[in-house]
């Protein structure tokens, strides 16, 4: 049927005919462009027609866009080792430190084995 355009969007007839029109449009891989000369209607009422019934826009090219992207965790500075013994002393270490280095402190500290 060719595209008469209408000035009321509430015929029932034009709106039946464009909403499945916008569902072949959908379902298909074709531009704008392409599916209205296919159809032989106007993009301009295309356009139109779209808008009225609230179709979601169509993208600007039918190729996917994909983006690379690279996951890191968040940097977080390494937390201090901090020791209080039974005495009440408050032992920091850094965080790399060796644990043969936190046992002999402690050992000191404390005059007794671990």
């Amino acid at each position: 049927m060719p595209d008469v355009p209408t000035h009321s969007p509430y015929d029932p007839a034009a709106t039946r005919r464009w909403v499945e029109r916008l569902g072949r449009f959908a379902a298909g891989d074709l531009t704008v462009a392409g599916f209205c000369a296919a159809e032989g209607v106007s993009e301009s009422n295309f356009y139109l027609w779209r808008r009225r019934l609230g179709q979601p826009p169509t993208p600007a090219s039918n190729r996917p866009t994909v983006v690379r992207l690279r996951v890191t965790p968040p940097h977080t500075p390494p937390t201090p080792i901090e020791l209080v013994l039974p005495s009440g002393a408050a032992l920091c270490f850094p965080p790399d430190a060796r644990p043969e280095l936190v046992v002999a402190v402690v050992r000191g500290v404390e005059g007794r084995p671990c």
